[in-house]
């Protein structure tokens, strides 16, 4: 007798559940009901104090507006080509809210055209901000730059004050441009150990703040050195 009332009570209640969720879906694709309504948009960014407004504004929806008139695909382009911004994905969710998810480039140094200042990443992309100022104590960098920027800006980090820019020559090796007008030339081949010879000497010597003309590290064996006529 139990099992029998039992089982009415569980018949019932799936029914009772399936017609719910099935009004849910009908007037969800019709329209209407609460989940046909976009209810909240959040924004998710792996970077600390990042401005959101870009990112809000490409979104370009409110809460309240009916969930079949958002493109998620639209929305995720938009957002996608907002300066500084690596990937995004932006997602629908089953309750009628929003949820965008956003990388940003991670900022490493400089690039400059001679006139302008462009943020730029570890694996140089150049972010199109500009700005006319520079930021102190930041490696800038002039020219076509690699993919993979992580060995010089660590290396040079050191001597970052003394720099005016770097430019990479013939696609092969670094020129450091110093801002007192001495220029360095790095090695093709691990060109770190060349700028921490730079640095043990500039900590021993004050080789920077000297008046020369080029400092030639290409070769291993010596350093050398042409003094400003």
């Amino acid at each position: 007798m139990k099992k029998t009332i039992f089982f009415w009570l569980y018949f019932i209640a799936s029914i009772i559940l399936a017609v719910y969720f099935a009004v849910r879906i009908i007037t969800s694709q019709m329209g209407r009901g609460p989940v046909s309504y976009v209810k909240h948009i959040s924004i998710i960014s792996d970077g600390k104090d990042v401005d959101l407004e870009p990112v809000k504004v490409a979104i370009g929806i409110s809460n309240g507006v009916n969930i079949k008139s958002v493109d998620i695909h639209q929305i995720n382009n938009r957002v996608m080509n907002i300066p500084g911004i690596k990937h995004a994905s932006t997602r629908r969710l089953a309750n009628g809210d929003i949820v965008v998810k956003t990388e940003q480039y991670k900022v490493a140094a400089q690039w400059s055209d001679g006139v302008d200042f462009y943020p730029l990443s570890l694996d140089g992309v150049k972010i199109d901000k500009p700005s006319s100022e520079r930021d102190d104590n930041t490696i800038v960098f002039q020219g076509v730059v690699p993919d993979n920027l992580a060995e010089i800006i660590n290396g040079l980090s050191p001597i970052a004050k003394y720099i005016d820019y770097v430019n990479m020559v013939e696609s092969r090796r670094w020129n450091v441009h110093t801002k007192n007008g001495t220029v360095i030339y790095l090695p093709e081949e691990n060109p770190s150990i060349a700028i921490n010879k730079i640095n043990v000497l500039n900590q021993t010597h004050q080789i920077l703040s000297r008046q020369l003309d080029i400092i030639d590290m290409r070769d291993n064996a010596r350093i050398l050195v042409k003094t400003k006529k």
